[in-house]
């Protein structure tokens, strides 16, 4: 599998609130790109960006701010999770709360146990949320957050798959058309890993392992990390 000539995909994993570690990845990507300057550079940024760490509301302003570098920012579990619970869903408040909605919405300087009605984002930071895209594809990789279900079409996967889908994805060996790559699932080892059909980028970086990016060229593969 490769990339078209010219292109090059800094490919990220998931970030949960860890500001410090994505300004210093997105600082070893600029150096990459100084170091070995590319016509189509792009920033894939594989999802759950919130929750966990200590500034999931520093992570959504940084990525927004971020206008040198043409960027893709994908849907996470996470984020997907998190706008349910800000539209009023009451088992999605609940669920957001226990995988670590408490810490983002104190990053927001939100009371998680105030009323639900309180909890508003700034509307420009609530609308970036909503329009995540679920998945992204170039050349022979397709960049989603958790992964596919083996053995069904593309056109037929599921957005619930695309950012949740976890044993039915990692334990399968098949070919997929495509190398997947994703996060979502921490890597036991804190390392990517680069398996005959799909890339793994989440290397915990929330659990105290680095944040890592993979960097896809032609048919080449190496990493940057922070952390």
């Amino acid at each position: 599998m490769s990339l078209p000539p010219g292109e090059r995909i800094y490919a990220v994993g998931d970030i949960h609130g860890c500001l410090d570690k994505l300004l210093q990845l997105h600082r070893a990507i600029r150096a990459d790109l100084a170091a070995y300057p590319i016509a189509r550079p792009l920033i894939v940024h594989l999802g759950d960006y919130i929750d966990r760490g200590p500034d999931s509301a520093g992570v959504v302003r940084a990525l927004m701010g971020m206008v040198d570098l043409p960027m893709v920012n994908l849907m996470g579990n996470h984020e997907h999770t998190a706008l349910a619970a800000l539209g009023g869903e009451g088992a999605a408040c609940a669920d957001w709360l226990a995988y670590g909605g408490d810490v983002a919405l104190r990053s927001w300087g939100l009371d998680p146990e105030g009323p639900r009605a309180a909890w508003r984002l700034p509307a420009a930071e609530h609308a970036w949320l909503a329009a995540l895209r679920p998945h992204h594809v170039a050349g022979g990789y397709i960049f989603v957050h958790a992964g596919i279900r083996p053995g069904v079409p593309w056109e037929e996967q599921s957005l619930e798959d695309k950012l949740r889908i976890r044993r039915a994805f990692l334990d399968n060996e098949d070919e997929h058309g495509a190398i997947i790559v994703h996060g979502h699932t921490p890597t036991r080892g804190r390392a990517p890993e680069r398996h005959r059909n799909r890339v793994a980028l989440d290397t915990g970086a929330v659990f105290g392992g680095p944040l890592t990016c993979g960097v896809f060229e032609g048919e080449k593969l190496y990493f940057l990390s922070a952390g």
